[in-house]
């Protein structure tokens, strides 16, 4: 079973910075998950949400501010917002690199672009996640090699009688735990690689019984004792 690191060991460290990247390599994570965005000088940055105010106390977009401006804030620690290229020359393949394309209507065909350009010699070991189908479909247009996640929160999704069929380009299906009771009534363990997140304590020797792909979490020490 995978252990992947939600934004890096986010739980004890900045999440989306270097630093909590470095110790979820050092503490043997199989992977790492991050979220892009572009910034205003078309720089693909690390940082999940819509506003800067959370996370560094500017109430601005992440999408309006130049790259310089960005590493100017301090997401915690002293540490800055990293940027892909940062992420890709510290990691060389020594896990698994998942990033999340977040959405947004005026920016995500360009992220998309130049994401794909950025990792298109790393294929073996980057792959590309997204809630939104237009961004998998379109990533998938760009470049039919990069695996692909799905990441599925709703019920809904997975009830649909066309589910599979529509996610036949899809590598991965990323799944809210939440889920897990429908994700084992119809058997897709067995049929697909399914990660779970956001795993904390659960019990999950049903599901690594059944054919459970991996986990994500924000403290993976857990995962890695139990994988």
């Amino acid at each position: 079973m995978k252990i992947i690191a939600h934004r890096g060991l986010s739980k004890e460290y900045p999440e989306n910075t270097l630093l909590a990247f470095e110790k979820a390599l050092e503490a043997g994570a199989d992977g790492i998950e991050t979220d892009l965005r572009l910034s205003r000088d078309e720089e693909v940055i690390l940082f999940h949400d819509d506003s800067l105010k959370r996370i560094t106390g500017l109430d601005s977009r992440p999408e309006e501010l130049s790259l310089a401006e960005l590493k100017k804030l301090d997401p915690g620690d002293g540490e800055c917002i990293p940027s892909l290229d940062e992420l890709l020359h510290l990691t060389q393949g020594n896990a698994t690199l998942i990033l999340e394309i977040k959405y947004n209507p005026s920016t995500y065909r360009r992220l998309c672009e130049i994401t794909a350009k950025q990792i298109e010699d790393k294929l073996g070991w980057v792959e590309v996640s997204c809630f939104n189908d237009k961004v998998l479909k379109y990533m998938y247009q760009l470049n039919p090699h990069i695996k692909l996640h799905k990441l599925i929160e709703k019920a809904s999704t997975l009830l649909d009688k066309d589910f599979e069929t529509r996610y036949g380009y899809v590598s991965y299906f990323d799944i809210n735990i939440a889920l897990r009771d429908i994700v084992l009534k119809k058997g897709f363990l067995k049929r697909h690689k399914i990660i779970f997140w956001m795993v904390d304590k659960e019990d999950l020797s049903k599901e690594k019984e059944a054919g459970l792909y991996g986990i994500m979490a924000n403290h993976v020490k857990y995962g890695i004792c139990n994988k």
